[in-house]
Formats: C-alpha cells, sequence, structure tokens
C-alpha cells in the first residue's frame, strides 16, 4: 500500500509539474462553467414562453423562478415521471432546484468522456517513452498500476470539485431566489457522486492503455470502448422482451453507465450500492489490461 501510494504520489507529482493537473481542472471547469451558462440561458428563454401562462413575476436579467413554480406543477410532474422511467430515481429529484438538476445532469453526461479523454494514454505514453522500465525497477508492476489508477482518480477528483464552484459561481450570478446560494454542498454531493462514476470509466481507459505501446492507439481504442459500453446498455434493454436478452441481462451490470442511475438516488442504501459497484468495475476492466501488461516486455 505504501508503495501504491508513493506512485500515487508520483503521478500527482508530475501532473503538477507538466502542468496537466491545471489542464484537467480547467478543462473541467471549462465544461461546467459552459454548460451551466448554457443550460440557464435556455432555462431563461423558456421562462419568457411560460412567464404569461404561468402568471409567474420575472426578476429582470435573472432566470429560475418560473421553473421552480413550473416543476411544482402537477401536469408536468407527470410527464417528468414519463421521461425519467424510474419511479424512484424520479421520487428522489422531485422537489429539488431545477438549477441542482441540471448541474447533476451535465456533470453525469461529461464525465464519461472526460475520465477517457484523461487517462487513456497514461500507461501507453510511459512504456513508450521509456519512464515505466525506471519505475518498475522499484515497485512491481501491479503496484505500479495501482498507483496510476489512484494518481488519476485524485486528479479526476480534484477537477471535478473545481467544476461544482464554477457552476455554482455562475447559478448564483444568473439565477433568481435566495435557495441558489445553499446549492454549494448538493452541487459537490453531485460531483461526488460523479466521482464514483468516472472510476469504472478511469478503469476501462487504463486497463485499454495497458495493452498498448503508444497513445493514439491506446487513445483511439479506448474511444470506440467509451461509445460502445455506452450503448451496450441501452441494446440490452431493447431486447430485454427476447429470450437472448433475457440471458445478457447479467452482462448489463459490467458497463458503467448501466449503474448510473443508482447515482440519482437521495437515499443512502442505493448510492452507496451503485458507488461500491463502479469502484469494483473499474479496478475489474483496470484488471483486465493489467492481464496483458503483466506479460509485456517494457524495456
Amino acid at each position: 500500500m505504501r508503495n501504491i501510494l508513493e506512485m500515487a504520489r508520483f503521478e500527482l507529482a508530475a501532473a503538477l509539474r507538466t502542468k496537466r493537473a491545471l489542464a484537467i481542472a480547467v478543462v473541467y471547469l471549462v465544461t461546467s462553467l459552459f454548460g451551466m451558462s448554457s443550460a440557464i440561458t435556455a432555462l431563461g428563454k423558456m421562462e419568457d414562453q411560460l412567464s404569461d401562462i404561468l402568471q409567474v413575476e420575472r426578476v429582470e436579467g435573472k432566470s429560475g423562478v418560473v421553473s421552480a413554480a413550473l416543476w411544482k406543477s402537477k401536469p408536468f410532474q407527470s410527464l417528468a415521471r414519463g421521461v425519467v422511467g424510474d419511479s424512484l430515481v424520479y421520487d428522489d429529484i422531485v422537489g429539488k432546484h431545477p438549477a441542482e438538476l441540471i448541474y447533476a445532469w451535465i456533470v453525469f453526461m461529461a464525465v464519461p468522456f472526460l475520465s477517457v479523454l484523461v487517462a487513456c494514454r497514461r500507461v501507453a505514453d510511459d512504456v513508450k517513452s521509456g519512464a515505466a522500465k525506471y519505475a518498475l525497477m522499484r515497485v512491481s508492476r501491479l503496484e505500479w498500476s495501482l498507483g496510476k489508477y489512484v494518481g488519476q482518480a485524485t486528479l479526476v477528483l480534484a477537477g471535478l470539485l473545481v467544476g461544482a464552484f464554477g457552476a455554482w459561481a455562475v447559478a448564483m450570478f444568473k439565477l433568481a431566489g435566495a435557495d441558489v446560494a445553499s446549492m454549494l454542498p448538493a452541487m459537490l454531493a453531485w460531483s461526488l457522486k460523479a466521482w464514483f462514476l468516472s472510476l469504472a470509466w478511469l478503469g476501462v481507459a487504463l486497463g485499454i492503455s495497458h495493452s498498448f505501446s503508444t497513445g493514439t492507439k491506446a487513445q483511439t481504442v479506448s474511444m470506440f470502448a467509451l461509445v460502445a459500453f455506452s450503448i451496450a446498455p441501452y441494446v440490452v434493454k431493447l431486447y430485454a422482451d427476447t429470450a437472448i436478452g433475457e440471458k445478457l441481462q447479467v452482462l448489463q451490470r459490467l458497463f458503467p453507465s448501466a449503474i448510473e442511475d443508482a447515482l440519482w438516488r437521495s437515499s443512502l442504501a442505493p448510492v452507496a450500492a451503485g458507488s461500491v459497484w463502479l469502484a469494483l468495475l473499474g479496478l475489474m476492466w483496470l484488471s483486465l489490461g493489467y492481464l496483458t501488461f503483466a506479460r509485456r516486455d517494457v524495456r
């Protein structure tokens, strides 16, 4: 464990030295700022059309009042229940501020792509440059691989937290209502949930990176895997009523996107179960890549 943490510290130090850590934080911040600002702008345009119908007074230059009133209306709640699909998820999100749910949607949409982008070249690039062979003189291959995983997970967590503060600042600036100021803890909580989702995708990307000697090949395969792994659970659901679909149901939980619904819950039990499962998925996909790496010549 000491060697794993030392490798993770070395990974973080290298990211800080090469300004890669700063780049990751900036990417997460810009994604949160742009996504939140665009969503609130669209929200404001929608409110312009709905304010007269709902007879709700708007705050000049601010959004959010009409949306909060709309979210509380029975017809809209019925429509939202049908869109969400999972009644348990709907029961947990109903009543939450629209901006909070907007941020949750943004971060869950962005995390798979950003996590894969952050990690997909790390092992392959180190093998190609020769950096791996020097590290492997002091630690075992397993310790080196797990250290890489822990280091990348720490970088992603920092990026997500920075993004949460940025999204909250945008909400404070562009939204009306005294309750906006109190949304920061909720946004940080959504970022933490998204971090557990990122653990699974980091495992996928690093596992693939263990099997290639060039970063370009690892990145290409990782992007194909991102698309395939995101679509696979929905394809299984599509054929759920068929004989082969029933047999494939067990495979559905091997893909990170199939577990995402658990993170939308508010109760501790489903969130904890989903988070642990995602962490285990990350380690599983990482291990599959490590099996190839353990037999490779990295000199």
